[in-house]
């Protein structure tokens, strides 16, 4: 069985280093997944993705035999997490995680019985680790990673006892929507005092359950010194941002 080589380095201790999969496209997800990341993220909530498309694309990322790959799903729904994880996803990231009653909920999605509520069923989620349905269901309540989004003041509040929920294998903190919950402008970083202590907050938390820590950046600059912050789950950039940045300074340049 292909082992979920993110969540070992997460447990480790170390860095890993990704990019966000916003175009529906499995041309650009195969390129992408020739690069070099440690792990490519399929965003269903912000970007029009639909299921097939999904598939499509977690299925390219796993013949690269490179990154993991992971899929943010659109709401936290019981249906939206078993599609994802029997696509032959590697992990799924959960948006606007406010409980540890959701937390508890999102985490039992992803395990089979007795450890959770997952059904059993699909012929791609055997196909994304190289194994037997069977071999599937013994090991995939280990390799499944879970990643949930502490991004609102409700969150914020609760971060200590969604992160004590068993489970939970990171704590990714969305900087746009954390940003507007504490009543300031929605920005990837920022100087403000309220959202470096928003930061501190989680990651105290973190540090207290054993989760790792995950946030995105706006440049590889950004995402190096989130690595010396700490953070140890790093989207570094976006594939879409890619396209249009490197376009616009081509643009640039050939202007003068």
């Amino acid at each position: 069985m292909r082992t979920n080589q993110v969540k070992a380095v997460l447990k480790q201790g170390q860095v890993s280093f990704g990019s966000w999969l916003s175009l529906p496209s499995p041309i650009a997800a195969r390129l992408t997944a020739r690069v070099g990341f440690d792990w490519l993220m399929v965003d269903m909530e912000h970007s029009p993705m639909n299921y097939t498309m999904m598939a499509e694309i977690v299925g390219v990322i796993l013949d690269a035999r490179g990154p993991a790959p992971f899929v943010r799903v659109s709401e936290n729904t019981l249906g939206n997490v078993k599609q994802v994880l029997d696509s032959g996803a590697w992990g799924i990231l959960c948006p606007m995680v406010n409980s540890a009653a959701e937390a508890t909920e999102i985490v039992s999605w992803c395990k089979y019985p007795p450890a959770g509520l997952r059904s059993i069923g699909g012929m791609l989620a055997p196909l994304g680790f190289d194994v037997s349905r069977s071999e599937y269901l013994s090991h995939s309540n280990n390799e499944v990673l879970v990643a949930v989004q502490i991004e609102s003041k409700a969150g914020l509040d609760n971060v200590d006892e969604i992160l004590a929920v068993p489970g939970i294998d990171i704590a990714f903190i969305g900087p746009n929507d954390l940003h507007a919950g504490l009543g300031l402008t929605p920005a990837l970083e920022s100087n403000e005092p309220l959202f470096h202590e928003a930061l501190a907050t989680i990651k105290a938390a973190a540090t207290r359950n054993k989760v790792a820590m995950g946030i995105l950046a706006s440049t590889g600059e950004v995402a190096a010194q989130h690595a010396k912050n700490g953070f140890q789950f790093i989207g570094a950039t976006a594939d879409s941002w890619a396209l249009v940045n490197g376009l616009t300074q081509t643009l640039k340049t050939v202007k003068g």
